[in-house]
């Protein structure tokens, strides 16, 4: 039987809703949480990766991007700013856009002003993210 149960929510909409857990892996600011049963109350702010969720049948991989976690109860519901299944990540889209991000941050075309240098470095780490979760289908 699970512990508890995982929303998943974006301004797109609905990821997951009631995804009965026994674990969950969350990426914050200030590093991945691991969420059992029973887990105290709280309220966080989400970092950029890959969320693990163990379920009965196996392990789910969720990206998510920013946002807030909050554990209350037997629920944890996660409002991110983006989110995608492993198995919705087009690969070939990702290593495309990693490769453009890192020749943007090398210097190749135009120079970067230090709004572009932070755009393209979270760009990068999306891509990068997006390939890992990729890689875990």
């Amino acid at each position: 039987m699970a512990g508890f149960k995982l929303n998943l929510y974006t301004p797109k909409g609905v990821i997951v809703k009631d995804l009965e857990c026994n674990d969950i892996v969350i990426p914050t600011v200030r590093g991945d949480i691991n969420i059992l049963p029973d887990h105290t109350h709280i309220l966080t702010e989400l970092g950029t990766g890959i969320l693990t969720a163990k379920v009965g049948t196996g392990t789910r991989h969720f990206s998510v991007t920013a946002g807030l976690c909050r554990v209350l109860k037997d629920t944890v519901t996660i409002l991110s700013f983006t989110s995608e299944k492993a198995d919705e990540i087009d690969l070939e889209r990702a290593h495309a856009t990693k490769v453009k991000a890192q020749d943007r941050l090398a210097g190749k075309g135009e120079s970067l002003t230090d709004v572009d240098l932070i755009k393209f470095r979270r760009k990068l780490e999306r891509a990068e993210m997006r390939v890992r979760l990729a890689n875990l289908k």
